[in-house]
């Protein structure tokens, strides 16, 4: 290497010393290091070791700070990479569920629908029943109105036949006059039920009565009287078969109506039950949106919050490192190049 060349080298390294120098008074560390080193200079026992020795001690604390930083970012990062952990699994364990309720969800509604459908089938079909039995009901009352009448009918008809074999028999008597008898005969037939099937047969018997045939036309009477009254006899018996029959058919009825009342009770308890579920799962799915909200929104916050202090570490690491450059340059400059008119320019530097 020549001499100019030895020369420009040294040029620039000087001029870097001084503009380093220069640049410290424009912050405060940079002039905390040139009061460090104006004071030392200027003390009785000023010497250049003393200044290096203060900046050794600087860089010492810069270098620990930096190890101090390197630990509270690693343990800032720690720390948030655990929190992170455990609000994401919180927000996929919620997540999960409220996807199971939001997938199970359509299929509770589908069993209240099934079971909704099977009350309004067993509710219809009891008013049918109810619907059958009442007019079971109604056929045996006109039923049995009509037997009551049909007997009462027969009842008086056989009641008149005995009071005209009776009014007959006067016939024979030799106290009462004929026409008389005649006369209330047919006063009497008139007064006959005329809608009985057996009224004109009766009509032809009185009508054909005579002194030597009463007898005769006595005994046709108490024959259809008899006749009638077994009829009777009859109809009740056939009457009580058909009662017998009704209540056979109603009490059928009763217990077809009280297994389905039975019934419906069970399904509407069941009904209240999936309706209860049903509100559960939406109350739960509802519960967990909001607070996969909250979670999401805390987990943004964590992670802002860690990112803001990783920046500021990243940051604080930053300046402490060019704070540890300047020192070294620093102890460089007194250690290496150090000369009388640098010693008086530091002196002459402004804090």
């Amino acid at each position: 290497m020549n001499l100019s060349l030895i020369f420009s080298v040294i040029f620039v390294v000087a001029a870097n010393d001084y503009e380093l120098l220069a640049q410290l008074q424009n912050y405060e560390f940079g002039k905390t290091i040139i009061a460090t080193m104006q004071i030392t200079l200027a003390s009785e026992d000023a010497s250049v070791d003393g200044v290096v020795n203060q900046l050794l001690a600087m860089q010492k604390a810069t270098q620990n700070d930096l190890d101090d930083n390197s630990q509270a970012i690693k343990q800032s990062q720690e720390s948030c990479e655990l929190r992170f952990n455990e609000l994401q699994t919180v927000i996929e364990n919620a997540s999960n569920k409220k996807a199971d309720n939001e997938r199970t969800l359509p299929f509770k509604q589908e069993e209240l629908n099934i079971i909704a459908y099977q009350i309004k089938d067993k509710v219809d079909q009891q008013k049918r029943v109810q619907d059958r039995r009442n007019g079971a009901e109604f056929s045996r009352s006109v039923e049995k109105k009509d037997f009551s009448s049909k007997q009462q009918e027969t009842i008086d008809f056989i009641s008149g036949l005995k009071k005209a074999k009776a009014i007959l028999s006067q016939l024979k008597s030799s106290f009462l006059q004929v026409g008389d008898v005649r006369a209330k005969l047919h006063k009497h037939l008139e007064s006959l039920n005329k809608s009985s099937p057996y009224h004109g047969l009766v009509k032809i018997l009185i009508a054909a009565a005579g002194d030597d045939n009463v007898p005769k036309i006595i005994q046709i009477i108490d024959e259809l009287v008899e006749s009638l009254q077994h009829l009777l006899s009859v109809d009740r018996s056939g009457d009580e078969q058909k009662e017998e029959l009704y209540q056979l058919q109603k009490s059928r009825y009763d217990s077809e109506l009280q297994t389905l009342t039975t019934t419906i009770a069970s399904l509407q308890a069941e009904a209240e039950k999936q309706k209860q579920k049903l509100l559960e799962f939406q109350n739960d799915i509802e519960t967990k949106e909001q607070f996969l909200t909250v979670k999401n929104q805390e987990y943004k916050d964590w992670r802002k919050t860690c990112d803001d202090d990783l920046r500021a570490n990243q940051n604080l690491r930053q300046i402490k490192f060019n704070e540890l450059n300047i020192i070294n340059e620093c102890i460089e400059i007194f250690t290496t190049r150090l000369n009388p008119q640098i010693k008086s320019y530091i002196q002459e530097l402004e804090i």
